[in-house]
């Protein structure tokens, strides 16, 4: 099978010309064009909250089947659902029921594994976090969770006590820790890194503003190499300046990710999200006093986002396939190869999806 389109991401890099499928693999690429858009690699989103109307707090595991389903639809192959700060019964069940479904291995996104954002967050940079559920860091919470279910990552604010041991003792579990939702200062933003944690959570978000005297995490993240770095490209959450600011600073250690909540992929309306009620207007999901409560923007529409900002294709691509998936220590995944897969996703030349292969057969959510 021939898919037109005027080139392709393959092997992380710019291919000119269509590409043809056979036997579920990708066989050849380069051939003469015969169409305007784009075939690209399944992405990868390491944080997602919700999904088509599926808050992931509450969600059923027809709910999640459903909001993984809705993701491949739009393009991402490969997601770590990510539960916001609860009751610890609940989010110990959520993991539950996350670790029987990776087990069953249903149709649409797959689960690399799951985010814990939150108890350890500041109250105040808590976002949609609930107060109530706040706590500091506790390495007997966090036992709990990983005894429940498949949890790889946790989100914990270096300020707050215990975070140092918190997450040098995570780390040594193998468990990602990632700096965020946080009123720390660059000082003890460098401790946490040092101490194990790798990443940033949203940068920019969650966090005290940048200051060219005082930085906090942002600018501690920005200073070091060996920090990777999660960045909502949404023009909501960030200004398109911001963005490009820290991909120019840091693009070979950035991922994209959504923060998507239920809302995404669902339109305007009323949801909950994590307990709250949220109404997204516009696109935009808000709490009644106005603060952002996720995102509702695809991971695809923030690489075509990149693009409109000059940004290059294969490179705006990259940083929602290649890259979370070499963070994660994936294998195999978010990156077309000539005879590998055809899990591929074919675009228009606005980057919007037209079709979805999964081993070269289309996928129908």
């Amino acid at each position: 099978m021939r898919v037109s389109a005027r080139g392709a991401v393959i092997g992380g890099a710019w291919v000119k010309g269509d590409v043809e499928v056979g036997d579920g693999r990708l066989v050849r690429a380069g051939l003469p064009s015969t169409g305007q858009g784009y075939v690209l690699p399944g992405l990868v989103d390491l944080q997602v909250n919700g999904y088509g109307g599926v808050d992931f707090n509450a969600a059923t595991p027809e709910g999640f089947e459903a909001a993984f389903a809705a993701l491949t639809r739009d393009g991402v192959f490969h997601v770590q659902p990510t539960v916001i700060t609860d009751s610890e019964e609940n989010v110990a069940d959520r993991l539950r029921v996350l670790k029987k479904l990776r087990e069953a291995r249903p149709r649409g996104a797959k689960v690399v594994g799951v985010h814990a954002e939150g108890p350890f967050l500041s109250p105040h940079h808590r976002g949609v976090h609930r107060p109530e559920y706040l706590r500091d860091p506790d390495i007997a919470i966090v036992r709990r969770f990983l005894d429940a279910g498949p949890l790889r990552t946790i989100t914990v604010a270096p300020e707050l006590p215990g975070a140092p041991e918190l997450i040098a003792w995570a780390a040594r579990q193998g468990v990602i820790v990632q700096a965020g939702h946080s009123g720390a200062d660059a000082p003890t933003a460098h401790a946490a890194f040092d101490a194990g944690a790798r990443a940033v959570t949203h940068l920019f978000n969650g966090m005290i503003p940048f200051g060219h005297r005082a930085p906090g995490i942002a600018g501690a993240t920005l200073a070091r190499e060996d920090v990777a770095i999660q960045l909502i490209a949404d023009d909501i959450h960030l200004s398109r300046e911001t963005s490009l600011f820290a991909l120019k600073a840091a693009e070979h250690r950035t991922m994209l990710v959504t923060d998507a909540a239920s809302p995404a992929g669902a339109g305007d309306g009323v949801f909950t999200v994590g307990g709250f009620t949220v109404t997204v207007t516009d696109g935009i999901p808000r709490l009644p006093d106005g603060t952002l409560a996720g995102s509702t923007v695809t991971l695809l529409q923030q690489v075509r986002k990149l693009i409109e900002h000059d940004w290059p294709i294969d490179r705006a691509v990259n940083l929602a396939s290649r890259a979370p998936a070499r963070f994660y220590g994936l294998t195999g995944v978010g990156e077309l190869t000539l005879g590998g897969p055809a899990d591929l996703v074919v675009t228009d030349e606005n980057v919007d999806v037209e079709r979805v292969l999964v081993g070269g057969e289309e996928f129908v959510a």
